[in-house]
């Protein structure tokens, strides 16, 4: 039993790290359905419960699958095989009739009657001697040490760098308070100084609630390189709307480097001007950039790298509060276009770290160090 609540362990803290909300009462719980029976003879059946109990969405239920299928499964089915094996064994260790107490019946009882058996028919005979397991303890051994190793299996189905559940939560971070709209919040200071003024109480005075103002401008690379980033693409902007910026985001494209225009459309169709972007979009809000920057490849391209310094200082001229997501690990930028783009901008790889850097730099944090334009 304490054998199986290991693989449950395994099952359990796999699927916290990736992010699905699971409680110690969860894993109690499990474990306490597991003491009971469920599952320990039924592999299906025990995925089933586990994923009821486990997996809320369509997402961690994908999650959970591959999970299950490389922690539990084959360690399941193997103990399961190995204690089937052992049980046969120990059935037909002594198949005979143990109350035959006639002289010599020791013998018999083992090897059976000589004269008895000659006398059978060839088919009779093959079944007798089926009924006796001839298996070695070595070669018992040998099928419980190979039914143990797991198969390798390659699970083709993609997954995220970092989930949609804790994407969403890093972009609620990214705020911008100001107070706008109807005054309905009280105004202790504005309420003593008029007291002061006239003397005597007149009336509380009121100020606009703060708000999230924060508006995002999000420009994306596309085709070429980034092609096969289009999974991540709209997970990361879905997790911008899951997040608090439905409403608050536009979204532009382009290819290799904003140079002249930027387009409405992901197939570079309904072009706008760049000027006409940053002056009604960007000004005084937050601009990320999400591209690999040559990064996909492994290449380098001055000219590429001149094009995106004369992006930025157009960008620099309307907001500060710009940053670059890549969706290439940063161990892959090195002798590559973005280990220099790296240099004038703050880029963060898309994981969970990269990304909170990432809103912390839209929200007004400086530069790191080393990184800005040169004048």
């Amino acid at each position: 039993m304490i054998e199986f609540e290991s693989f449950l362990l395994l099952l359990f803290n796999d699927l916290r790290k990736q992010g699905i909300p699971l409680g110690i009462s969860d894993y109690l719980l499990a474990t306490k359905a597991v003491r009971e029976g469920v599952g320990l003879e039924d592999v299906e059946r025990l995925k089933r419960f586990l994923r009821l109990l486990w997996a809320k969405s369509k997402e961690d239920q994908e999650i959970f699958d591959t999970a299950f299928a490389h922690w539990v499964k084959p360690r399941l089915e193997a103990t399961i095989k190995t204690k089937s094996i052992t049980s046969n064994f120990d059935r037909n260790k002594f198949p005979f009739d143990s109350n035959d107490s006639s002289p010599g019946s020791t013998s018999q009882k083992r090897f059976g009657n000589p004269e008895k058996e000659e006398s059978r028919t060839g088919p009779q005979k093959y079944n007798r001697q089926i009924a006796i397991p001839f298996s070695s303890p070595r070669q018992i051994s040998l099928e419980k040490t190979e039914s143990i190793q797991p198969e390798i299996k390659y699970h083709l189905t993609p997954r995220l760098p970092i989930s949609m559940r804790e994407m969403a939560g890093i972009w609620r971070h990214l705020r911008r308070l100001r107070r706008e709209g109807i005054p309905e919040d009280l105004d202790v200071d504005g309420t003593i100084k008029d007291i002061c003024v006239t003397g005597f109480f007149r009336s509380p005075v009121l100020q606009p609630r703060r708000r999230n103002q924060v508006k995002l401008v999000l420009l994306i690379d596309c085709e070429g390189s980034m092609a096969p980033f289009t999974l991540l693409i709209s997970a990361l902007q879905e997790s911008m709307e899951k997040g608090g910026l439905l409403g608050k985001t536009r979204t532009y494209y382009f290819h290799d480097c904003p140079e002249g225009f930027l387009f409405e459309q992901p197939n570079l169709t309904v072009p706008v001007s760049i000027e006409e972007v940053l002056s009604d979009q960007a000004k005084s809000n937050s601009v990320l950039i999400f591209s690999d920057a040559g990064a996909a490849r492994g290449s380098y391209d001055g000219r590429r790298l001149a094009d995106t310094k004369a992006f930025l200082k157009i960008l620099s001229a309307y907001t500060y509060l710009y940053a670059w997501l890549n969706p290439v690990p940063a161990a892959r930028w090195r002798v590559t276009t973005a280990e220099d783009i790296a240099h004038l901008v703050p880029m963060f790889p898309l994981d969970r770290e990269g990304l909170n850097d990432t809103v912390k730099i839209l929200q007004g944090h400086p530069f790191p160090p080393g990184v800005g334009l040169d004048d």
